[in-house]
């Protein structure tokens, strides 16, 4: 892996010309200097039939080469708040490999002001430059942008389909040959619908060449402004009116903490109806502390589960800016020693808008410090919890029934998720339990919240202190814990003076062993969203957010490799996988 693994390289812009920026690596505009907008209408939404190919969907997905300034995306968007079915849900899915900065991509929208709610919006959202997909979510217009940031065919390759039309807008194909090879267009059509549309600027004989070659009907169009001519293709089966998975009723959530609250969140945006169950309520669980810190996961590698957690940390961040009980805040790291030091300072130079390494601590930049229970409470709204507590669910041909300890029924739904943390353990068996307890000490905390293996930060008038980490369901001693805690802090952060203890907390949170989260179905009728340990508040959201978009017909959020990295038949397929290699050995 390079010094860059875990970012794209950035756009290099030329503004020296009239009309908008310039690729300088490329020598391309991103849009036409005539009326960008009016071409995106022209060239990608009239050219994919819309609207009137999303007319009657519940569901419709555009997947886009070449994400650019975003321009394309406002002005879908627009069209869908104009004339999108009242009950559909819009997926755009886009690949970028140079990702613009949230400054020139708000340099460019300058030149819409008619979209500047929108583009507003969009900025807000605006993802860092790490590679793999990043989800931008704006439920009140049922619609969500997934950024690929990667080499096209890579970012293809993880993309599930399949697309009702197609934007082919990188740059020229001479200047840009790897966004219109035969292996891109190949990949177009094996992840087209019947019927999808394809829409592009260029009528380049090797595209109307490969376009056709895989599979697409391709006939040249009035182009736009200067262009005489542009293309539009049509993948050759008739097309049907399909519905995304319909769920014959409610979904039923088991769990009341930040798993259970995200899957609500989701789900509802939806329009799906929901039954949340927790015999203790809400945050009654692991999600119920007096405080928690908002950092990513950290390792030295690129692989899928790292990019899906740190894009799960970016999404919850932003996802939580400005809700109830969260504050963003810069949170200082220390190591616990040299070889940790060196690991911060690699990590340091490989994600600059994350991390800054100082020489002695890791300061984590887009952090944040967080009230458990008032942000779960936030994305709950308004959903009616059952308290009850579930032994067994009987699975039957139309629908799941919750049973509790004496056989009653509780609840019953069209498709049941489980995302109960430690108490889904008899519901998957490689989850693991492990409890944790917290300290609120009398004291002046740190102006920055810090952590070290433990941390220290604010919560109401005291001192946080966290958090123990034992394997099962007892927490232990609370003078052991307490001991600890104040050991810890005296040794890494002797300025801060702990006085007597204000209150108490435990905790059970469910881990699994190689301390990724589960999450995806486990059945037709049954999936599971828990294993997230001590990370919850910061993978839950994204996570909720792909296994919603799952149940109802729409794009993933995550890359085939990651779903596959945090699928819950993973450990039951490496002991399979380990005994043939043993009987065959």
């Amino acid at each position: 892996m390079t010094v860059d693994g875990l970012y794209c390289e950035p756009a290099a812009l030329d503004w020296s010309q009239p009309g908008g920026p310039r690729a300088s690596d490329y020598g391309d505009v991103y849009f036409s200097a005539e009326d960008g907008l009016e071409e995106t209408k022209a060239v990608f939404l009239q050219g994919c039939g819309l609207p009137e190919a999303w007319a009657g969907r519940r569901n419709f997905a555009v997947a886009e080469l070449g994400f650019g300034t975003g321009l394309n995306a406002l002005g879908l968007w627009q069209l869908w708040r104009e004339a999108g079915p009242p009950d559909g849900w819009l997926d755009l899915v886009s690949i970028e490999k140079h990702p613009l900065d949230r400054a020139a991509a708000a340099r460019a929208f300058a030149a819409w002001p008619a979209l500047s709610d929108l583009a507003n919006r969009l900025l807000a959202q605006w993802p860092s430059r790490l590679r793999g997909p990043q989800r931008l979510v704006f439920p009140e217009d049922r619609f969500a942008i997934t950024i690929y940031q990667d080499d096209v065919e890579a970012a293809l390759e993880q993309m599930d389909g399949p697309f009702d039309a197609w934007f082919l807008d990188g740059f020229a194909p001479d200047r840009n040959a790897a966004m219109w090879s035969q292996a891109v267009f190949n990949r177009i059509g094996a992840l087209s619908s019947p019927g999808a549309r394809v829409g592009t600027f260029t009528v380049a004989g090797f595209v109307r060449r490969g376009l056709a070659e895989a599979g697409f009907e391709v006939a040249k169009r009035p182009g736009f402004g200067r262009k005489r001519e542009r293309l539009e293709a049509v993948w050759p089966v008739q097309p049907e009116v399909r519905s995304a998975l319909r769920l014959d009723g409610p979904v039923a959530v088991l769990g009341g903490g930040i798993a259970g609250a995200s899957l609500v969140h989701a789900l509802r945006a939806r329009g799906v109806d929901t039954i949340l169950i927790d015999a203790a309520g809400l945050s009654g669980g692991a999600s119920g502390a007096p405080a928690g810190l908002l950092t990513p996961r950290l390792e030295k590698a690129d692989r899928p589960h790292v990019r899906a957690t740190l894009a799960a940390f970016d999404f919850a961040a932003r996802l939580y800016a400005g809700r109830s009980g969260f504050a963003p805040e810069t949170v200082h790291r220390l190591p616990k020693d040299a070889r940790e030091a060196e690991r911060f300072s690699v990590l340091a130079d490989w994600m600059p808008d994350h991390l800054v390494w100082t020489g002695e601590r890791l300061i984590l930049a887009n952090a944040g410090r967080f009230d458990p229970r008032a942000l779960v409470a936030d994305l709950a709204g308004d959903v009616a919890c059952v308290k009850a507590r579930i032994e067994r669910c009987a699975i039957e041909p139309d629908r799941v029934r919750l049973l509790d300890a004496e056989g009653v029924c509780r609840a019953e739904a069209a498709h049941l998720v489980i995302a109960a943390g430690s108490g889904a353990g008899h519901f998957h068996p490689d989850l693991e339990p492990s409890a944790g307890q917290l300290a609120v000490f009398a004291g002046e905390p740190p102006a920055i919240p810090v952590s070290w293996g433990h941390y220290a930060c604010r919560a109401g008038s005291g001192v946080l202190v966290g958090a123990t980490h034992i394997r099962g369901e007892t927490p232990g001693p609370d003078d052991l814990a307490e001991a600890g805690f104040r050991a810890a802090v005296a040794e890494r952060l002797p300025d801060i003076g702990l006085g007597g203890v204000l209150g108490r907390w435990s905790g059970v949170r469910a881990s699994t062993p190689d301390r990724l989260p589960v999450v995806g179905p486990l059945s037709d009728r049954v999936s599971i969203l828990s294993g997230l340990g001590s990370r919850g508040f910061a993978h839950a959201p994204l996570l909720a957010e792909d296994l919603a978009s799952q149940l109802t017909g729409g794009r993933a959020a995550l890359s085939r490799d990651a779903r596959a990295a945090l699928a819950p038949s993973r450990f039951a397929e490496r002991r399979a996988r380990k005994s043939g290699h043993n009987a065959t050995g």
